[in-house]
């Protein structure tokens, strides 16, 4: 995939369709472009599996938004990542099909989501920390995105639309967990840097 982005920036640079400096921006730009759209047709193709494809539409509308603001846990690559997200499609997919869902465990599944990810997002991927400003923002955001999905899946239960309101509580449970190994993982990450610093003074003694 990297190879790929990177011979097609090389082809456009070489027309002048885009500048030689430019470049690397583009690359990352073709290649998480690919990685949405593998994503993407992936997640309809398991939605297909469990003839479940307008729920596998209403998904992504409904979790892809959310996370991007809201962060949570990130694989180290790309390949882990897309494993990672097939394992949590199928889950997802199998938990909204055949658990016992009910209103009242729907709703109470909701609120406790809604809570820890009004908590703890956003969560930041420990390579890439956010400064004040941005944590603000995505903060902010995640919230009105959240609220206005709490709002949909009040909607979706007087309107007796079932399938839709077990979407949104499955989908937020999702986040709520993404969030919490998240934060696990970067705890992890900054005590074994703590820990490596500690033993660096030591050797320098």
């Amino acid at each position: 995939m990297t190879g790929f982005s990177k011979q097609l920036t090389d082809l456009l640079a070489k027309n002048g369709t885009i500048k030689i400096e430019d470049k690397e921006l583009y690359a990352f730009g073709i290649q998480q472009g690919i990685v949405i759209v593998i994503n993407i047709l992936t997640v309809i193709l398991i939605g297909f599996v469990f003839s479940m494809v307008w729920q596998s539409i209403l998904f992504m509308a409904l979790y892809f938004p959310l996370r991007s603001f809201a962060g949570g846990y990130h694989a180290k690559t790309h390949l882990r990542c897309y494993l990672i997200s097939i394992i949590l499609t199928f889950s997802v997919f199998a938990a909204i099909k055949y658990m016992p869902w009910a209103e009242s465990v729907s709703i109470v599944t909701a609120i406790t989501a809604g809570i820890i990810i009004t908590v703890l997002a956003p969560v930041e991927d420990s390579n890439k920390p956010l400064d004040k400003i941005e944590i603000s923002i995505y903060k902010r955001r995640t919230r009105a995105i959240l609220s206005v999905e709490i709002f949909m899946m009040f909607i979706a239960l007087i309107l007796g639309w079932r399938q839709v309101v077990y979407c949104i509580a499955v989908s937020l449970a999702v986040l709520g967990v993404m969030l919490i190994l998240g934060k696990i993982k970067n705890a992890a990450f900054s005590k074994m840097n703590k820990v490596r610093s500690i033993k660096t003074d030591q050797n320098s003694q």
